[in-house]
Protein backbone atom coordinates (compact mmCIF):
# COMPACT_ATOMS: atom_id res chain seq x y z
CA UNK A 1 0.00 0.00 0.00
CA UNK A 2 1.40 3.45 -1.08
CA UNK A 3 1.29 5.84 1.33
CA UNK A 4 0.77 9.53 1.36
CA UNK A 5 1.69 12.91 2.81
CA UNK A 6 0.62 16.19 2.33
CA UNK A 7 0.81 18.33 -0.78
CA UNK A 8 2.60 21.33 -1.47
CA UNK A 9 0.43 24.67 -1.77
CA UNK A 10 -0.45 25.03 -5.19
CA UNK A 11 1.35 21.71 -6.90
CA UNK A 12 -0.65 18.92 -8.25
CA UNK A 13 -3.80 19.93 -6.44
CA UNK A 14 -5.55 21.40 -8.93
CA UNK A 15 -8.02 19.95 -11.52
CA UNK A 16 -7.63 20.59 -15.26
CA UNK A 17 -9.60 21.41 -18.32
CA UNK A 18 -8.49 21.01 -21.58
CA UNK A 19 -10.79 22.94 -24.62
CA UNK A 20 -10.01 22.08 -28.66
CA UNK A 21 -11.91 23.39 -31.30
CA UNK A 22 -11.22 21.02 -34.41
CA UNK A 23 -12.93 20.91 -37.51
CA UNK A 24 -14.56 18.06 -38.81
CA UNK A 25 -13.33 17.73 -41.95
CA UNK A 26 -9.24 18.53 -40.84
CA UNK A 27 -6.96 15.88 -41.54
CA UNK A 28 -5.49 16.29 -37.88
CA UNK A 29 -8.65 14.65 -36.81
CA UNK A 30 -8.61 16.08 -33.48
CA UNK A 31 -11.65 15.39 -31.75
CA UNK A 32 -11.28 11.74 -33.12
CA UNK A 33 -7.53 11.47 -31.59
CA UNK A 34 -9.41 12.55 -28.43
CA UNK A 35 -11.25 9.66 -28.61
CA UNK A 36 -9.24 7.27 -29.60
CA UNK A 37 -6.47 7.59 -27.20
CA UNK A 38 -8.25 7.20 -24.17
CA UNK A 39 -8.83 3.60 -23.57
CA UNK A 40 -10.76 2.96 -20.44
CA UNK A 41 -13.84 4.11 -20.69
CA UNK A 42 -17.10 2.84 -18.63
CA UNK A 43 -20.20 5.56 -19.60
CA UNK A 44 -20.73 7.58 -22.39
CA UNK A 45 -24.01 9.66 -22.29
CA UNK A 46 -25.58 11.06 -26.05
CA UNK A 47 -28.02 13.76 -25.88
CA UNK A 48 -29.72 14.86 -29.19
CA UNK A 49 -33.43 15.52 -30.73
CA UNK A 50 -32.51 12.06 -32.49
CA UNK A 51 -34.26 9.09 -31.71
CA UNK A 52 -32.27 6.41 -33.50
CA UNK A 53 -29.27 6.88 -30.94
CA UNK A 54 -29.94 3.59 -29.22
CA UNK A 55 -29.91 1.25 -32.14
CA UNK A 56 -26.63 3.09 -33.39
CA UNK A 57 -24.88 2.55 -30.03
CA UNK A 58 -26.49 -1.14 -30.01
CA UNK A 59 -24.48 -1.40 -33.68
CA UNK A 60 -20.82 -1.48 -31.29
CA UNK A 61 -21.18 -1.47 -28.48
CA UNK A 62 -21.89 -5.14 -26.44
CA UNK A 63 -20.85 -7.54 -23.99
CA UNK A 64 -17.65 -7.38 -22.29
CA UNK A 65 -16.28 -10.25 -19.89
CA UNK A 66 -15.80 -10.71 -15.74
CA UNK A 67 -12.73 -13.18 -15.83
CA UNK A 68 -9.86 -14.45 -13.58
CA UNK A 69 -6.59 -15.44 -14.75
CA UNK A 70 -3.25 -14.69 -13.25
CA UNK A 71 -0.83 -12.46 -14.98
CA UNK A 72 1.13 -14.53 -16.63
CA UNK A 73 -1.65 -15.55 -18.84
CA UNK A 74 -1.18 -12.57 -20.47
CA UNK A 75 2.03 -13.25 -21.59
CA UNK A 76 1.42 -16.62 -22.69
CA UNK A 77 2.55 -16.97 -26.19
CA UNK A 78 -1.05 -18.53 -27.16
CA UNK A 79 -2.60 -15.97 -25.41
CA UNK A 80 -0.43 -13.22 -27.44
CA UNK A 81 -1.09 -14.61 -30.41
CA UNK A 82 -4.99 -15.72 -30.46
CA UNK A 83 -6.02 -12.26 -28.29
CA UNK A 84 -3.62 -9.66 -28.60
CA UNK A 85 -2.41 -9.74 -32.22
CA UNK A 86 -5.81 -10.05 -33.58
CA UNK A 87 -8.10 -7.54 -32.31
CA UNK A 88 -8.26 -5.16 -29.35
CA UNK A 89 -8.02 -6.01 -25.77
CA UNK A 90 -8.72 -4.13 -23.15
CA UNK A 91 -8.24 -5.31 -19.40
CA UNK A 92 -8.40 -3.65 -16.21
CA UNK A 93 -8.48 -5.26 -12.56
CA UNK A 94 -11.63 -4.72 -10.46
CA UNK A 95 -12.17 -3.66 -6.87
CA UNK A 96 -8.68 -2.22 -6.90
CA UNK A 97 -8.11 1.15 -5.88
CA UNK A 98 -5.16 3.09 -7.72
CA UNK A 99 -3.82 4.72 -4.61
CA UNK A 100 -3.56 1.96 -2.35
CA UNK A 101 -3.37 -1.13 -3.87
CA UNK A 102 -1.38 -2.80 -7.23
CA UNK A 103 -3.60 -2.17 -10.33
CA UNK A 104 -2.88 -3.89 -13.69
CA UNK A 105 -4.46 -3.39 -16.62
CA UNK A 106 -3.92 -4.18 -20.34
CA UNK A 107 -4.51 -0.91 -23.16
CA UNK A 108 -3.99 -3.12 -26.37
CA UNK A 109 -0.68 -4.13 -26.39
CA UNK A 110 1.29 -3.05 -22.85
CA UNK A 111 0.48 -4.67 -19.81
CA UNK A 112 0.61 -2.15 -17.00
CA UNK A 113 1.31 -2.75 -13.54
CA UNK A 114 1.10 0.45 -11.01
CA UNK A 115 2.71 -0.81 -8.11
CA UNK A 116 3.36 -0.19 -4.29
CA UNK A 117 6.94 0.14 -3.11
CA UNK A 118 7.14 -3.50 -1.47
CA UNK A 119 5.60 -4.94 -4.81
CA UNK A 120 8.01 -3.85 -6.83
CA UNK A 121 11.46 -4.42 -5.29
CA UNK A 122 10.22 -8.04 -4.91
CA UNK A 123 8.99 -7.46 -8.16
CA UNK A 124 13.05 -7.08 -9.73
CA UNK A 125 11.40 -5.52 -13.07
CA UNK A 126 12.42 -2.50 -14.09
CA UNK A 127 10.17 -0.18 -14.02
CA UNK A 128 9.67 3.99 -13.22
CA UNK A 129 9.09 5.80 -10.09
CA UNK A 130 5.26 7.33 -10.48
CA UNK A 131 4.51 10.66 -10.57
CA UNK A 132 1.82 10.29 -8.30
CA UNK A 133 1.83 10.61 -5.07
CA UNK A 134 4.12 13.48 -4.72
CA UNK A 135 5.95 11.41 -2.35
CA UNK A 136 8.90 9.66 -4.71
CA UNK A 137 9.60 6.16 -4.62
CA UNK A 138 6.14 5.19 -2.91
CA UNK A 139 4.59 4.00 -6.29
CA UNK A 140 5.86 2.67 -9.45
CA UNK A 141 4.90 1.70 -12.74
CA UNK A 142 6.23 -1.15 -14.89
CA UNK A 143 5.27 -1.46 -18.73
CA UNK A 144 5.52 -4.71 -20.53
CA UNK A 145 4.84 -4.72 -24.46
CA UNK A 146 3.21 -7.82 -25.51
CA UNK A 147 4.12 -8.01 -28.88
CA UNK A 148 7.78 -6.94 -29.57
CA UNK A 149 9.32 -8.68 -26.19
CA UNK A 150 7.14 -11.68 -25.51
CA UNK A 151 9.01 -13.99 -27.38
CA UNK A 152 9.65 -17.05 -24.94
CA UNK A 153 13.97 -17.81 -26.89
CA UNK A 154 14.06 -14.48 -25.28
CA UNK A 155 15.86 -14.02 -21.84
CA UNK A 156 13.58 -11.18 -21.22
CA UNK A 157 10.33 -13.15 -21.70
CA UNK A 158 11.82 -15.67 -19.49
CA UNK A 159 12.58 -13.32 -16.34
CA UNK A 160 9.00 -11.83 -17.07
CA UNK A 161 7.32 -14.97 -17.06
CA UNK A 162 9.84 -16.02 -13.89
CA UNK A 163 8.62 -13.05 -11.58
CA UNK A 164 5.50 -13.02 -12.60
CA UNK A 165 5.31 -16.41 -11.14
CA UNK A 166 6.95 -15.98 -8.15
CA UNK A 167 5.61 -12.50 -7.05
CA UNK A 168 2.11 -11.94 -8.76
CA UNK A 169 1.42 -15.27 -8.75
CA UNK A 170 -1.79 -14.78 -7.41
CA UNK A 171 -5.09 -14.69 -9.64
CA UNK A 172 -6.74 -11.44 -10.22
CA UNK A 173 -10.34 -10.35 -11.29
CA UNK A 174 -10.43 -8.69 -14.53
CA UNK A 175 -12.97 -6.60 -16.77
CA UNK A 176 -11.82 -7.48 -20.09
CA UNK A 177 -13.11 -5.95 -22.97
CA UNK A 178 -12.34 -7.88 -26.54
CA UNK A 179 -13.28 -5.86 -29.51
CA UNK A 180 -12.49 -5.94 -33.68
CA UNK A 181 -9.42 -3.52 -34.11
CA UNK A 182 -11.27 -1.56 -36.99
CA UNK A 183 -14.95 -1.06 -35.53
CA UNK A 184 -14.81 -1.63 -32.03
CA UNK A 185 -17.98 -4.09 -31.87
CA UNK A 186 -17.72 -6.98 -29.57
CA UNK A 187 -15.68 -10.10 -30.29
CA UNK A 188 -16.07 -13.32 -28.79
CA UNK A 189 -13.86 -14.07 -25.55
CA UNK A 190 -13.18 -17.73 -25.30
CA UNK A 191 -11.37 -18.14 -22.26
CA UNK A 192 -12.66 -20.38 -19.34
CA UNK A 193 -14.37 -19.30 -16.64
CA UNK A 194 -15.04 -15.49 -18.54
CA UNK A 195 -18.49 -14.18 -17.39
CA UNK A 196 -20.47 -12.58 -19.98
CA UNK A 197 -21.29 -8.92 -18.91
CA UNK A 198 -23.89 -7.12 -21.09
CA UNK A 199 -23.86 -2.86 -20.48
CA UNK A 200 -26.74 -1.17 -19.07
CA UNK A 201 -28.56 0.79 -20.95
CA UNK A 202 -30.36 3.82 -19.95
CA UNK A 203 -33.01 6.12 -22.32
CA UNK A 204 -34.57 8.97 -21.21
CA UNK A 205 -36.76 11.72 -23.15
CA UNK A 206 -36.58 15.05 -21.72
CA UNK A 207 -39.69 17.44 -23.60
CA UNK A 208 -38.71 20.97 -23.81
CA UNK A 209 -34.95 21.06 -22.50
CA UNK A 210 -33.36 24.19 -22.64
CA UNK A 211 -30.27 24.04 -24.98
CA UNK A 212 -27.96 26.81 -25.64
CA UNK A 213 -26.96 27.82 -28.70
CA UNK A 214 -23.47 27.47 -29.12
CA UNK A 215 -21.35 30.70 -29.09
CA UNK A 216 -20.11 31.70 -32.69
CA UNK A 217 -17.16 32.78 -30.55
CA UNK A 218 -16.31 29.10 -29.66
CA UNK A 219 -16.81 27.79 -33.53
CA UNK A 220 -15.07 30.92 -35.29
CA UNK A 221 -11.76 31.29 -33.02
CA UNK A 222 -9.77 29.74 -30.59
CA UNK A 223 -8.49 33.00 -28.91
CA UNK A 224 -9.22 32.64 -25.08
CA UNK A 225 -10.42 36.18 -24.15
CA UNK A 226 -12.49 35.58 -21.14
CA UNK A 227 -15.68 35.97 -22.80
CA UNK A 228 -14.58 32.94 -25.09
CA UNK A 229 -13.59 31.26 -21.71
CA UNK A 230 -16.70 31.97 -19.94
CA UNK A 231 -18.61 30.56 -22.81
CA UNK A 232 -16.31 27.34 -23.20
CA UNK A 233 -17.04 26.76 -18.81
CA UNK A 234 -20.52 27.43 -19.84
CA UNK A 235 -21.23 24.94 -22.56
CA UNK A 236 -18.92 22.09 -20.86
CA UNK A 237 -21.17 22.53 -17.80
CA UNK A 238 -24.46 22.45 -19.83
CA UNK A 239 -23.06 19.27 -21.05
CA UNK A 240 -22.94 17.18 -17.85
CA UNK A 241 -26.35 19.08 -16.52
CA UNK A 242 -27.86 17.20 -19.46
CA UNK A 243 -26.21 13.83 -19.27
CA UNK A 244 -27.72 13.76 -16.21
CA UNK A 245 -30.99 14.99 -17.39
CA UNK A 246 -30.58 17.70 -14.33
CA UNK A 247 -34.00 19.54 -13.55
CA UNK A 248 -31.95 22.72 -14.23
CA UNK A 249 -31.66 22.29 -17.93
CA UNK A 250 -35.11 20.21 -18.17
CA UNK A 251 -36.62 23.52 -17.71
CA UNK A 252 -38.36 22.25 -14.22
CA UNK A 253 -36.51 23.80 -11.61
CA UNK A 254 -37.58 26.51 -9.60
CA UNK A 255 -35.75 29.64 -10.12
CA UNK A 256 -36.05 30.31 -6.82
CA UNK A 257 -34.24 27.28 -5.36
CA UNK A 258 -31.66 27.08 -8.44
CA UNK A 259 -28.53 29.39 -9.23
CA UNK A 260 -27.75 28.02 -12.34
CA UNK A 261 -29.22 29.42 -15.92
CA UNK A 262 -29.06 28.03 -18.98
CA UNK A 263 -27.23 30.76 -21.21
CA UNK A 264 -29.32 31.66 -24.34
CA UNK A 265 -31.35 28.86 -24.29
CA UNK A 266 -33.76 27.35 -27.24
CA UNK A 267 -36.43 24.98 -25.86
CA UNK A 268 -35.91 21.70 -27.74
CA UNK A 269 -37.28 17.95 -27.17
CA UNK A 270 -34.52 15.79 -26.49
CA UNK A 271 -33.39 12.48 -25.92
CA UNK A 272 -30.40 11.10 -23.72
CA UNK A 273 -29.24 7.79 -24.33
CA UNK A 274 -26.51 6.05 -21.57
CA UNK A 275 -25.03 3.22 -21.31
CA UNK A 276 -22.62 1.85 -18.90
CA UNK A 277 -20.01 -0.89 -18.98
CA UNK A 278 -16.29 -1.48 -20.34
CA UNK A 279 -16.87 0.28 -23.52
CA UNK A 280 -14.53 0.41 -26.03
CA UNK A 281 -12.93 3.56 -27.24
CA UNK A 282 -13.25 2.50 -31.18
CA UNK A 283 -16.53 2.02 -30.80
CA UNK A 284 -17.50 4.98 -29.53
CA UNK A 285 -15.64 6.86 -32.44
CA UNK A 286 -17.41 4.39 -34.86
CA UNK A 287 -20.81 5.42 -32.85
CA UNK A 288 -20.20 9.42 -33.36
CA UNK A 289 -18.88 8.75 -36.94
CA UNK A 290 -22.45 7.90 -38.07
CA UNK A 291 -23.97 10.40 -35.73
CA UNK A 292 -22.27 13.22 -37.96
CA UNK A 293 -23.04 11.67 -41.08
CA UNK A 294 -26.08 12.65 -39.85
CA UNK A 295 -25.77 16.13 -39.73
CA UNK A 296 -27.65 17.22 -36.67
CA UNK A 297 -26.40 18.91 -33.88
CA UNK A 298 -25.58 16.46 -30.45
CA UNK A 299 -23.54 16.36 -27.25
CA UNK A 300 -21.32 13.40 -25.76
CA UNK A 301 -20.03 13.02 -22.16
CA UNK A 302 -17.70 10.04 -21.57
CA UNK A 303 -16.37 9.21 -18.33
CA UNK A 304 -13.09 7.24 -17.63
CA UNK A 305 -12.36 4.37 -14.95
CA UNK A 306 -11.22 6.46 -11.83
CA UNK A 307 -8.40 3.64 -11.28
CA UNK A 308 -6.99 3.38 -14.72
CA UNK A 309 -3.40 3.52 -14.46
CA UNK A 310 -3.59 5.61 -17.75
CA UNK A 311 -6.26 8.02 -19.36
CA UNK A 312 -5.06 9.78 -22.66
CA UNK A 313 -2.07 8.79 -24.68
CA UNK A 314 -0.50 6.48 -22.06
CA UNK A 315 -0.46 9.23 -19.64
CA UNK A 316 -0.12 8.35 -15.80
CA UNK A 317 -3.58 8.46 -13.95
CA UNK A 318 -4.06 8.49 -10.11
CA UNK A 319 -6.57 9.35 -7.22
CA UNK A 320 -6.43 12.21 -5.16
CA UNK A 321 -9.67 14.14 -4.58
CA UNK A 322 -10.54 12.38 -7.18
CA UNK A 323 -9.65 10.38 -10.04
CA UNK A 324 -11.18 12.37 -12.81
CA UNK A 325 -10.61 11.21 -16.70
CA UNK A 326 -13.18 12.26 -18.83
CA UNK A 327 -14.61 14.12 -21.69
CA UNK A 328 -17.48 15.77 -23.32
CA UNK A 329 -17.39 17.18 -27.23
CA UNK A 330 -20.41 19.60 -28.59
CA UNK A 331 -21.09 18.57 -32.56
CA UNK A 332 -22.06 21.22 -34.82
CA UNK A 333 -22.10 19.66 -38.06
CA UNK A 334 -23.98 22.40 -40.29
CA UNK A 335 -20.72 24.22 -39.11
CA UNK A 336 -18.00 21.69 -39.47
CA UNK A 337 -17.22 22.02 -36.03
CA UNK A 338 -16.31 20.07 -32.82
CA UNK A 339 -15.81 21.38 -29.39
CA UNK A 340 -13.86 19.23 -26.90
CA UNK A 341 -13.36 19.19 -23.26
CA UNK A 342 -10.97 16.90 -21.55
CA UNK A 343 -10.95 17.14 -17.53
CA UNK A 344 -8.59 15.44 -15.77
CA UNK A 345 -8.40 15.43 -11.57
CA UNK A 346 -4.66 17.14 -10.22
CA UNK A 347 -2.72 13.29 -10.14
CA UNK A 348 -3.42 13.18 -14.02
CA UNK A 349 -0.03 13.52 -16.47
CA UNK A 350 -1.48 14.46 -19.04
CA UNK A 351 -1.26 18.11 -20.46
Amino acid sequence: MSSHIPLPKEKHNKSKLFVTRSHLLSKKHEHSKLIQTHPFNHQISIISQSTTVRETLAKYIGPYYNVTLKLSDFIDPAFISNYIKRNTLIALSSNRYIDADDVFAIDGQKLILSVGKDTYETLGLVGKSAQFPVERGSRFVVEIDLLDCMDPAKKYYQRVHNRLNAVLNEPVEFLVGYFDKNTGTPVTFDIPGATIVTPQVDTRSVPNMLVPNVPECLISTNEQTDTWTEHAHELFEWIGLAASCSQAVAGTSDEQTSAYTVPEPTSKDMHVVTVRGLLSATAIHSVINELVAAHTEFYVCVWGFDDAPVSWNSSEHNFYVSGENMYAQAYVPHKNCCLSFQACGPWDAFS
